[in-house]
C-alpha cells in the first residue's frame, strides 16, 4: 500500500450518485465493501461525513470517490493532500 498525492476536484457539488446509491459514500462502501468511519485523507481524525470527489494530482480529470469530513472536503482544489491509493474509488 502506497499514499499519493490527491485533491478535491471543483464543480462536482450537484453530481448524483448512480441510480442505487443513496449517496456518493454509500456508492463507495458498497464498491469497497467496507463502511466509511472515518476520513481518509492523511492525518485528519475527522469522521467519514460524506464520499469526496478527488483527482490524483498531477493525472489530469480520473475522479474518484474519498470518504471525507466536510472540513477537508471543502479545502481548495489547488490544494494537495495524502490518501492510500487503495482508499479510491473510480467514478464509472
Amino acid at each position: 500500500m502506497s499514499f499519493i498525492d490527491v485533491r478535491n476536484k471543483k464543480g462536482t457539488s450537484d453530481k448524483v450518485p448512480p441510480s442505487g446509491y443513496s449517496s456518493w459514500l454509500a456508492f463507495w462502501e458498497k464498491k469497497k465493501g467496507n463502511k466509511a468511519t472515518k476520513c481518509e485523507v492523511m492525518s485528519c481524525k475527522g469522521s467519514a461525513d460524506l464520499g469526496g470527489h478527488v483527482i490524483k494530482a498531477g493525472e489530469g480529470g480520473k475522479e474518484y470517490i474519498l470518504p471525507m469530513c466536510a472540513s477537508c472536503n471543502n479545502k481548495s482544489e489547488s490544494e494537495n493532500f495524502k490518501a492510500w491509493d487503495t482508499d479510491l474509488v473510480p467514478v464509472q
